[in-house]
């Protein structure tokens, strides 16, 4: 696929992932389920990916989905497109737990509650076992991301809202972390940014204008749809992302990353953190 279709098939999703979560939210009530990993899933993800995985699927593309069915041998073939409908759920819920709170539900996402609420839509192509084209869509701000993995001045980016530039970043989980996280927000000119969502961030410490960035992402398990934008931004961008165990990524070997979580990484100063993670 080109980089032109591949822009134009996830404006396609992009559009249609905004209308179901709008119209489902409005008329349905909140309905969630805790899945294996403690992590939660809304009847909103599900009719989110359902539609999308039509549209990948019509485009000729197989699909891998927090929500689909994790076919091993769709990864093993190392072309495929990943899907997650929601990244964020739990800002998700508090979207709709406010509204319901403040004025009603047609009130939905009439208020900015700040990053750390963010939630957002990750696609991401993979070609021959190589991302090739990522996308993100944050539902709250409306920010847009297109990524090219072969070439960064294709990058497309509107409204970016959050505007980070600080120099040294540390992008954490509104989730409490680790010895791990804490040894790393404590360094000297270290700024943390309490970002939700990690497919959003990890993005983030790959695209925005830091001289060193990471996201250290280790509270739950992590799928090839979660970090597929990041790896995709990396290959443009420069920056790495890896497994729990401190290894690089596979994209044709599993869906589920090994490990608890995943380490996105942008420039130098964090580079010591491989070490901790292999340990």
């Amino acid at each position: 696929m080109n980089q032109t279709d591949a822009f134009l098939l996830f404006e396609e999703m992009i559009s249609t992932a905004e209308v179901e979560l709008i119209n489902f939210t409005l008329q349905s009530e909140l309905s969630t389920e805790n899945k294996a990993d403690k992590s939660v899933v809304t009847l909103c993800d599900k009719n989110i990916d359902e539609k999308l995985t039509k549209i990948a699927n019509k485009a000729g593309l197989q699909v891998i989905s927090e929500e689909g069915d994790h076919v091993l041998d769709i990864a093993k073939s190392g072309n495929y497109i990943t899907i997650d409908p929601i990244d964020g759920t739990l800002g998700y819920i508090e979207y709709v737990n406010h509204a319901l709170t403040h004025g009603g539900i047609d009130t939905f996402l009439k208020t900015d509650l700040g990053a750390a609420s963010d939630f957002c839509l990750l696609l991401g192509i993979v070609e021959n076992g190589v991302p090739q084209f990522g996308a993100v869509y944050n539902f709250v701000t409306k920010e847009k991301i297109l990524i090219d993995g072969n070439n960064k001045d294709n990058l497309v980016r509107v409204n970016n809202i959050r505007g980070y530039n600080q120099k040294i970043v540390a992008y954490i989980d509104q989730r409490q972390g680790d010895s791990l996280e804490q040894k790393i927000i404590s360094l000297p000119d270290v700024t943390s940014i309490k970002q939700a969502a990690l497919g959003l961030k990890s993005v983030y410490t790959i695209i925005n204008p830091h001289e060193s960035a990471i996201t250290l992402h280790r509270v739950q398990k992590a799928g090839l749809w979660d970090i597929m934008p990041s790896a995709v931004a990396a290959r443009s961008f420069g920056g790495q992302v890896y497994d729990d165990h401190g290894e690089p990524l596979a994209y044709n070997s599993y869906i589920i990353l090994p490990g608890n979580g995943a380490t996105i990484i942008r420039g130098n100063t964090f580079n010591f953190v491989l070490s901790d993670l292999k340990k």
